[in-house]
């Protein structure tokens, strides 16, 4: 597993890496890979601020906002088509384990009544699904005090048959076996709710009180989150400089070491003011990347922190596709890939 993937939030994409084949390098692209799920509000319930379009889609979901949930898998070919994957959807309460709660080849169906529900359940099956999100309870979660207890969950599980693989039955019964996976994908993702201050204002309207500090003021004014994009990638040769597009296909020496670096943009910080104190701070999301690429090359990754990566191709034939997803620390999520066309 990407170390750097550990490293960055309770809010990420969860491989259940106990039950994959190994994969080695773990970035090469040998066959079909779950990169990221698309988490995107795509229908807004009665609460919160009204969601102004703009250039990032949304990814923070209030109760009876209604989620689009779409799987990104590539395999030596490029994009998968979602629509051709056989998967299951499943919900549970908290952070992680869907999967590996009980069985999933015995699941029961979603009620749909419940924020968090108390037992994993499946609300969804093919490659991609929608979600919408239950009103707000009438107390907060049995073992929380705050408004926090909701924030962090529900999470999603997804398992999926490739288009070569065993089929939706066959991965479900591999998995509840925890045999090896081949064919087959599976990935967990953290739906967080908020944003906080909408949320907390919410339970006040329903007599909840949300537990929060008055000193939580920074907390609760965290705008709604946005997902990152992948749209403009500097490269650097030596002492030339390029700046390509996203698909883009760019020409590359084969024996020099490339520079992969992601230009990100203010849309991408979901950056806002807050007091501390008697000064006024800006605070924005924190990102962090990864990359894959679709032939055995030299890759050397950036320390945490640094979205680049720096790759030399050498004899390999044809050209190298670049894949990266672009992650913020409350698990918004974009995704793009270059080409690298070989030089001399």
């Amino acid at each position: 597993m990407h170390p750097r993937w550990l490293a960055g939030s309770w809010a990420l994409l969860l491989p259940i890496a106990a039950c994959a084949p190994p994969i080695d390098p773990p970035w090469l692209v040998t066959g079909p890979r779950e990169l990221a799920m698309h988490v995107e509000v795509v229908a807004q319930g009665p609460y919160g601020a009204r969601i102004e379009p703009g250039p990032r889609t949304f990814r923070d979901a209030l109760p009876l906002d209604t989620l689009s949930l779409r799987p990104v898998v590539v395999d030596v070919d490029g994009l998968v088509d979602p629509d051709v994957l056989e998967g299951r959807f499943i919900l549970c309460a908290g952070l992680g384990t869907c999967l590996l709660r009980g069985s999933v080849t015995e699941l029961p169906a979603c009620s749909g009544d419940e924020l968090q529900p108390s037992t994993p359940c499946r609300f969804g099956e093919g490659g991609t699904a929608t979600l919408t999100m239950a009103d707000a309870p009438s107390e907060l979660p049995s073992g929380f005090s705050t408004v926090l207890g909701l924030v962090s969950g529900p999470t999603v599980g997804f398992i999926a048959s490739a288009p070569d693989g065993p089929g939706l039955d066959g991965c479900l019964a591999r998995f509840d076996a925890r045999e090896p996976l081949d064919g087959c994908l599976s990935m967990e993702r953290v739906l967080g709710i908020g944003p906080l201050g909408d949320l907390a204002r919410l339970l006040e309207d329903h007599g909840i009180d949300p537990g929060l500090d008055p000193t939580a003021e920074t907390l609760l004014n965290r705008p709604r989150n946005r997902n990152p994009g992948v749209e403009h990638i500097r490269v650097d040769i030596g002492e030339r400089t390029m700046m390509a597009s996203a698909e883009d296909t760019i020409v590359v020496p084969r024996d020099e070491w490339v520079t992969l670096t992601l230009e990100t943009t203010d849309d991408d910080l979901d950056a806002f003011e807050t007091a501390v104190g008697e000064q006024t701070a800006t605070l924005e999301d924190f990102l962090y990347d990864q990359w894959w690429f679709d032939r055995d090359i030299e890759v050397e990754e950036a320390p945490p922190g640094q979205l680049w990566v720096r790759v030399r191709v050498g004899a390999v034939q044809g050209p190298v596709r670049a894949h990266v997803v672009l992650r913020d620390d409350r698990g918004g999520e974009g995704w793009g890939w270059l080409d690298l066309e070989l030089g001399d």
